[in-house]
């Protein structure tokens, strides 16, 4: 370990405080190049910091398929349900009439007092909470500081249309800077319920895949190239070479080696694929 009272050590360190960087590049150079000074934790997350106002809210949020929400007009019970299966303490409330908009967002802690009241109605509006709302085009930086000016831990992503896109957290943007924070409800590997062996098939190249799947990671698993540059899960890997049809429900997709069946969809997006190699 070298002595950090020597002289060199001194003299680089005074050299690299007194760098003035002019571009932002030359400020993550700057931090890149502060590795022998610093923990490299510290140096991860200054560049996670220097990287957030490229990184937009789009790529950090979790997409309206995979959203876990309620309606305005929920029953109690159906509530409830979804509040112990999920573990989540934040939901956003859809409208009854509207499947696109979001009109609030319930905290798990609000409906508490109502849990020993299982036989009453409850308004799920008089609970629910403003919600905040951002384009996907907004920067991760930018949002960041909206959450915490509004002290709020949850924003509702919005498309140009002001169509419901997803959902961005307050930990989806510290995830950014420090790392992925795992609490007691994640998965050991979040991805590994996505590709199954299908059961039912006799083959061994068979597989159930979900929609959501990233391609990079059906690519690392399954040794394929598939491109991810355009979109990113396997669903939208699909729907980009069909196009618009009225039945997703059954369609076969031939790529490479690959044949694609989609086993389960509804008029907008796909939800299970079967995959299987030639």
């Amino acid at each position: 370990m070298q002595d950090e009272s020597s002289p060199s050590w001194a003299r680089g360190l005074k050299k690299w405080l007194n760098t003035a960087p002019e571009t932002r590049d030359e400020l993550l150079k700057l931090v890149h190049d502060s590795r022998q000074y610093l923990e490299p934790d510290t140096v991860a997350m200054l560049e996670g910091v220097l990287d957030l106002p490229a990184t937009k809210i789009r790529e950090v949020m979790t997409p309206r398929p995979a959203l876990v929400s309620l309606q305005e007009d929920d029953d109690v019970l159906d509530i409830i349900h979804v509040l112990i299966e999920s573990a989540h303490s934040r939901f956003p409330v859809f409208s009854a009439e509207n499947s696109d908009k979001v009109v609030g967002v319930l905290l798990a802690k609000d409906l508490l007092p109502f849990l020993n009241q299982r036989e009453r109605k409850v308004d799920i509006t008089a609970l629910m909470r403003q919600a905040v709302f951002v384009p996907e085009s907004a920067r991760s930086d930018q949002v960041l500081r909206m959450l915490k000016n509004t002290q709020s831990h949850l924003a509702i992503v919005i498309d140009e249309y002001g169509t419901t896109s997803g959902i961005v957290t307050l930990e989806d943007i510290l995830e950014e800077i420090v790392g992925e924070i795992e609490d007691e409800h994640d998965e050991v590997d979040q991805f590994a319920q996505f590709i199954q062996p299908d059961p039912e098939s006799e083959q061994q190249n068979a597989w159930i895949v979900q929609a959501l799947t990233p391609i990079e990671y059906f690519n690392s698993i399954l040794a394929t190239d598939f491109p991810d540059d355009e979109v990113e899960t396997m669903g939208g890997l699909l729907l980009q070479e069909i196009g618009l049809v009225s039945d997703l429900e059954g369609q076969v997709v031939e790529l490479a080696d690959w044949s694609f069946t989609i086993i389960e969809a509804d008029t907008r997006s796909i939800q299970r694929i079967r995959a299987v190699r030639a």
